[in-house]
């Protein structure tokens, strides 16, 4: 096997790696697990660092023309690329799924603010409610 095969080998194995940490990602996301998805934030982090890092040695590699010439290499590079459109496009579910949840938050925050103290409920400039806590204060004992 080539050099250039075991890099585009070794692309497909960190796109598998990747691919599982998404789906990690998922289900931290579905059951709110925020601990569970500071610890995959940084897995995710270090597993497309070395992503980069290994598309650049392919990208640099002398042989990288035998990519589009040898079938070989052409059937593991259109492999590599159907891995990296699956794993864009579960990350974007996951990019979906963190938008609602943090919609949903606002909402849930918008609320308490509300019942906390609904005399004092404004809005700021950008359409956002804030109250004012002045629960207490004009009391003199």
């Amino acid at each position: 096997m080539t050099e250039i095969a075991k890099l585009v080998d070794l692309q497909h194995a960190h796109l598998a790696v990747l691919k599982q940490i998404i789906l990690k990602e998922k289900g931290a996301l579905v059951d709110q697990n925020a601990d569970l998805l500071l610890s995959l934030a940084t897995e995710k982090s270090h597993c497309l660092k070395d992503l980069q890092a290994n598309d650049n040695l392919i990208a640099q590699h002398s042989d990288k023309p035998l990519l589009t010439q040898q079938r070989e290499l052409v059937h593991k590079m259109a492999a590599v690329k159907e891995a990296l459109a699956e794993c864009k496009e579960l990350n974007a579910q996951n990019a979906s799924l963190i938008e609602m949840n943090l919609a949903s938050l606002n909402r849930f925050a918008q609320a308490l603010q509300a019942s906390r103290n609904a005399t004092s409920l404004t809005y700021n400039d950008k359409g956002k409610t804030s109250t004012i806590s002045s629960l207490g204060n004009d009391l003199k004992a």
